[in-house]
């Protein structure tokens, strides 16, 4: 089949970019823009997925609906597609509520001319309705660890207020006081370079236009930033995002970018991507929920996809003096907005532990980088898809060498016209053209801007071709890391095109961006690429085995779990964090442990229940039935009250096939460290560990019994 992905203002070049690194590895899907399709068949092949813009079909004036010489129109490459290749084809509507309101008709008549077999409509607040629905929970994604846990409203509110203090700077000295919280923890995460950015958000209606509220408490914001905290747009900590007012926007997205607080209106809602955005602060009441939703989204992505060791930075928090009757969640499942967290707090004067734990990473050297080896994979593919010949030793002082080579200037010669015949390669491009808007009158609002009378055509600058060239091979890279290896891969093209072709530096990219030469340059490289892939994950099949790094664990001063997955105990008065929270959910053993505990606190200092995932939370290093390296999450670590410090696993009889490896991989970890514990199965009503290896859990004979007042 053949697929159109549609979506509002600039979101499919996001979604583009996002779906070029997903099906990288596979290929399974060929994600393209219209400009890449082959134009000489003007068609979509099988498993190809064109992303479109809206606003460029919406109007049957639009270029892209319109044939000419150089491209067939859409609509045209719809029906060859359908009625020649015999294709169905399959419509996604990204943001699917943008269309099916003001413009239904407009809608309606473009995906007529198109003609699906099949629309899938992708909204968080759907306008339409059907048979066939799938919802994905925001739990899915968690488990993923792409965006945070929760988030918490209004978190420590009342600390440090005064009535002298207006409610307004309150908020923004929390805010910047959590965002100084997270940067901190962020610092101590090791090899992670992150600055968190707070956004603070002013009132709003449905329009982007400030009113006199808007204005008064932006110039209070921008005071209060300045005068007290220093913080200011000429030092570049302030960013502004208003309709007549942009101050620093650039690069804002960047994990390391200077930038700490962002002032912003409506413009931000729509497709912007920073995942290094951590604090909301949301001044007044904001009347659309949907766009509260969106907003709050802000703040939910993980900067590096993967959740951290300190909670503080696998959690949102937003701050507003909005009430909380006043807040409303478009959908159901959209409860990411969590009022009503449940925090725990460490009891004070607590003698600690400090255990050595461990998370997992990855090597450096497992990381997918393209290397100097790349440059020979790239021009072996030219060479076999091309036919070209390599004149790898261009210039040389040896007179007897260079006389039994043919010459450079004859092999590039016969390669341009080897490709120009068989593969229509242009070669004398001379510029590439560029439409720009001309007399364009707008206020910088959100919305349509109809410059269709009012283009022309310019010749892109040097500058912007090697900037255009260096986002097109960033664009190919897929999953390869892009920061190291864009410049790698731009620099080996280049030199094969020099020594390929004779074509050098400008030039070369030109011939390459050419619109009709572009996609052929595209199925080269990704072939290189996928070559390539190939290879490295061969040699670095070992460095791919998960390694394990330690750090020092102790009990946390606080931890938040989600209310909806958890409730409060208050009976539980021993735990090391109060108030003792558990999960609804919680296995029997572990319920039943608990209880035993809280009737043995005479003799127990604290016990604490860990966590079961994620660098936060005490884990060893074990190895499973299939040789394969893991990490074992202690159900708890108990301190008596005479010191001793056991760790302990509560298990039902021969249930887990792991829990022999677990456990003796826990013996050989507490050995002269002063810890005792163990796998605990518990047997008429007494709880037995072992001190030594064992082989399963089924047969409990010799195990020690364990009896708290034995500890005192």
């Amino acid at each position: 089949m053949a697929l159109i992905w549609i979506a509002p203002n600039k979101l499919h070049q996001q979604s583009y970019q996002k779906m070029k690194s997903l099906f990288a590895e596979t290929r399974l899907l060929r994600p393209v823009m219209y400009d890449e399709l082959d134009q000489a068949d003007g068609v979509i092949k099988p498993g190809e997925i064109l992303f479109v813009n809206w606003e460029s079909i919406n109007k049957d004036k639009n270029l892209m609906v319109r044939d000419s010489e150089q491209a067939a129109s859409l609509y045209e490459i719809t029906r060859r597609t359908s009625q020649e290749l015999g294709l169905p084809i399959v419509v996604v509507i990204d943001e699917e509520h943008l269309f099916w309101s003001k413009t239904a008709d407009k809608s309606a008549k473009v995906l007529g001319r198109i003609n699906p077999k099949v629309e899938i409509r992708i909204s968080a607040t759907p306008k339409t309705h059907s048979d066939h629905i799938v919802a994905v929970s925001r739990e899915e994604v968690v488990a993923e660890e792409m965006i945070k846990r929760q988030v918490v409203l209004n978190p420590d509110i009342t600390k440090g207020y005064t009535d002298e203090r207006e409610l307004n700077q309150h908020l923004i000295e929390c805010a910047l006081e959590k965002r100084r919280q997270i940067a901190e923890a962020y610092s101590k995460e090791g090899d992670t370079d992150i600055n968190p950015l707070l956004l603070i958000q002013l009132p709003n209606d449905t329009s982007e236009a400030m009113t006199a509220d808007d204005t008064a408490i932006a110039e209070q914001v921008k005071t209060y930033l300045r005068a007290i905290k220093g913080i200011t747009t000429e030092n570049k900590r302030l960013a502004v995002w208003l309709s007549k007012e942009k101050e620093n926007l650039d690069g804002l997205e960047k994990p390391n970018c200077m930038t700490e607080v962002l002032l912003f209106k409506q413009a931000i809602a729509l497709g912007w991507d920073c995942p290094r955005a951590a604090v909301l602060l949301i001044f007044r009441k904001l009347n659309s929920e949907q766009f509260t939703v969106q907003t709050v989204g802000r703040i939910m992505r993980m900067p590096e996809q993967k959740f951290y060791k300190n909670d503080l930075l696998n959690v949102g928090y937003v701050y507003t003096d909005i009430s909380k009757d006043q807040i409303v969640i478009a959908t159901e499942d959209m409860d990411y907005l969590n009022k009503d967290a449940l925090q725990a707090i460490r009891r004070e004067n607590l003698n600690n532990v400090a255990l050595q734990s461990y998370y997992s990473v990855y090597k450096s050297s497992d990381r997918n980088r393209l290397g100097p080896d790349f440059k020979k994979e790239l021009i072996d593919c030219f060479q076999r898809n091309w036919l070209v010949k390599w004149q790898q030793f261009i210039f040389s002082f040896d007179d007897e060498e260079t006389s039994e080579q043919e010459p450079a200037q004859n092999v590039a010669e016969q390669n341009r016209k080897q490709v120009e015949q068989n593969q229509r390669i242009k070669f004398d491009v001379l510029r590439l053209g560029v439409e720009v808007p001309e007399n364009i009158v707008f206020q910088n609002e959100v919305g349509i801007i109809d410059v269709d009378k009012n283009k022309h055509e310019f010749a892109r600058s040097a500058g912007e071709v090697r900037r255009i060239y260096i986002d097109y091979c960033r664009s190919l890279l897929g999953s390869f890391e892009k920061a190291h290896s864009t410049d790698v891969l731009a620099g080996y093209l280049l030199q094969a095109m020099e020594e390929l072709f004779e074509l050098f530096e400008t030039d070369a990219m030109k011939v390459i961006l050419y619109y009709a030469n572009k996609p052929k340059f595209t199925d080269i490289i990704q072939k290189a690429l996928n070559n390539y892939e190939r290879i490295l994950m061969q040699r670095q099949q070992k460095a791919r085995e998960r390694s394990f790094e330690a750090y020092t664990w102790e009990v946390p001063a606080e931890r938040l779990y989600k209310d909806s997955t958890h409730h409060i105990i208050n009976k539980v008065e021993d735990h090391a964090l109060l108030p003792f929270v558990e999960l609804n959910n919680a296995l029997s053993p572990e319920r039943r442990f608990r209880d035993f505990l809280e009737a043995n606190s005479q003799y127990i200092d604290w016990w604490y229940k860990n966590g079961d995932e994620g660098k936060q939370h005490y884990s060893i290093p074990y190895g499973n039935s299939r040789g394969e390296k893991r990490l074992f999450y202690v159900d708890f670590v108990v301190r008596m009250s005479g010191g001793q410090v056991f760790l302990f696993d509560t298990k039902t009889e021969n249930r887990d096939p792991e829990a022999p490896n677990k456990h003796n991989a826990l013996v050989d970890y507490m050995e002269g460290k002063g810890l005792m514990g163990g796998i605990v199965v518990e047997q008429q009503g007494v709880w037995h560990y072992s001190r030594f290896h064992i082989d399963t859990t089924e047969n409990t004979t010799g195990w020690e019994a364990f009896f708290p007042d034995q500890y005192r």
